[in-house]
């Protein structure tokens, strides 16, 4: 099946590589690769990057390929297998060492963005002075010096992959390609574009004079979608604009133009787009982390003057069941049943009032009280918790033996508190919504060797895609009688533990709670 795969990505990558390697070749320096745009390297280090190094024989492949069908093999099959591989090798380098030096594509923060950048540029140079001087050692570069060609071709490789890789980063990622649809759909964006694309065909014709001493005015729309749309109108905008600048150059005689020069200004256009995009990306997270901070807060007030005034009457309940212990010890012949009842009362009310102790402590200092806590004792509590959620009620439930499972190390009341709510919700979910044959199942698995991940499923209608992300903040809730605070509680407790709290994307509902474990020697 990984083979098959394997030749599935391949056969869609071929096709694109050589359709970006025949769109790109304008204004070449001799029969040789040597342009001022190769966006087909973006293609290949991203294919690299997110499916690993073992793509580089297809690519190598690619490469030899695109050089016989493009450039009908000028260099003979010599020197094209030595280019193709310089080309392929300082491709994969590339690809490594951003998945290295990358937590993730998405380049959501100046630090990743000058990773980027500086691995592209630099990779980019390297790989520029070896397949230019493989051409010149044999004798074969004709028309410019060794310097001349390396700039072009370094121009060209550096653009290709700055302007065509966050691009395609962004396509393979889910959550951006969903923003970039909906950008797409946006009628203010498609006004920035509109103005976008009238600015380039300005520039290129309708001034009528020469392109690169216009190219200042891009920086305009480029400068206005990018604070709008932060990255992701950055990277479209960057991808406009160098479409534009081809369309422009194929239009006119490229000689008569000065492409290294319009390239030249489009890094630089594309770099300015690039860093106030992520500035501005970075802007408007922490200023949704403050909001976030302020209602979390503001719940932990209320949950703590819930807990607080919830704590007098339990403490009234205990103490009446204590009268009552007392009461039926002076009377012979009490049932034993009636003690057995007073126990288990006062049992739950102390358990109670713990939980609302601990709760309190919680939000008022950040306080957890870590211990061991075997998953079969966090499963039998999710039993019981269960049990209770679906008395009465046309639902089943299992809870899955975990008891393999390395211990968690995590305070029990206030885990039991979360799950109590994820299950309470699983419950109210499915009866809700009239769900015949409710059922809720409770499971544990291994999460990278420190964590263990606790998913609560149900056959509910589970949540909606547009209420996903809101789901947890505080105050906001899909029940009528909600208040918003069950599952912002939730993900607080989850988070203080080092772990997560996220609602899966599936058609039903599930919940994934991720916790620390006792790593296994």
């Amino acid at each position: 099946m990984k083979f098959l795969r394997y030749l599935r990505d391949a056969a869609v990558f071929a096709p694109c590589y050589i359709a970006f390697d025949w769109a790109s070749y304008i204004d070449p320096v001799g029969p040789f690769n040597i342009t001022p745009w190769n966006p087909q390297a973006a293609l290949a280090i991203a294919w690299m990057m997110l499916g690993g190094l073992l793509h580089a024989p297809a690519v190598l492949a690619t490469v030899l390929l695109a050089d016989v069908i493009v450039r009908g093999l000028p260099g003979g099959w010599l020197v094209t297998g030595m280019t193709a591989l310089a080309l392929t090798g300082g491709y994969a380098a590339i690809a490594g060492a951003l998945k290295s030096l990358l937590s993730d594509t998405g380049l959501r923060s100046t630090r990743q963005l000058t990773i980027f950048c500086a691995a592209v540029i630099a990779g980019t140079c390297a790989v520029g002075a070896c397949f230019i001087g493989i051409l010149n050692a044999a004798g074969l570069l004709t028309g410019a010096t060794f310097g001349e060609a390396w700039l072009r071709f370094w121009i060209g490789d550096a653009v290709g992959v700055l302007v065509t890789a966050p691009l395609l980063f962004a396509a393979a990622d889910v959550t951006r390609r969903r923003a970039l649809v909906a950008l797409a759909r946006n009628p203010e964006a498609l006004l920035q574009f509109a103005v976008l694309v009238g600015t380039v065909w300005l520039i290129f014709r309708g001034l009528g004079a020469d392109p690169s001493r216009q190219f200042y005015l891009l920086f305009l729309p480029l400068i206005w979608i990018a604070v709008r749309f932060g990255m992701n109108g950055a990277i479209m905008a960057a991808g406009v604009v160098q479409i534009g600048v081809i369309l422009g150059i194929h239009g006119e005689s490229a000689r008569e133009l000065p492409v290294i020069e319009l390239q030249a200004l489009l890094v630089a256009l594309t770099l300015t787009g690039l860093y106030l995009g992520v500035t501005v990306d970075q802007r408007q997270r922490a200023e949704e982390g403050l909001r976030q901070t302020l209602r979390l807060a503001a719940a932990g007030e209320m949950a703590g003057a819930i807990a607080h005034e919830v704590n007098q009457p339990l403490t009234a309940v205990a103490n009446y069941g204590r009268s009552a212990q007392m009461l039926l010890d002076r009377e012979p012949g009490t049932p034993p049943q009636a003690r057995e009842i007073i126990g288990r009362i006062l049992a739950e009310a102390e358990r109670a009032s713990e939980i609302v102790r601990r709760l309190r402590d919680f939000f008022r200092a950040g306080t957890t009280r870590l211990e061991v806590v075997r998953i079969d004792e966090l499963m039998r509590s999710a039993r019981r918790i269960a049990e209770s959620a679906v008395a009465g009620k046309p639902v089943s439930f299992e809870i899955r033996d975990a008891s393999q499972l390395a211990p968690l190390f995590v305070d029990r009341l206030q885990v039991e508190v979360v799950l109590r709510n994820l299950v309470a919700n699983a419950v109210e979910s499915m009866t809700g919504a009239c769900v015949r044959d409710g059922r809720l199942v409770v499971s544990a698995m291994p999460e990278g060797g420190r964590f263990v991940r606790i998913v609560v499923a149900d056959n509910g209608p589970g949540v909606a895609a547009a209420n996903r992300d809101s789901l947890f903040e505080p105050f906001v809730s899909g029940k009528s009688t909600g208040m918003g605070l069950g599952l912002a509680v939730s993900r607080a407790i989850a988070e203080a533990h080092g772990g997560a709290l996220e609602a899966a994307a599936t058609p039903h509902g599930e919940f994934h709670l991720v916790l620390p474990c006792i790593p296994s020697a």
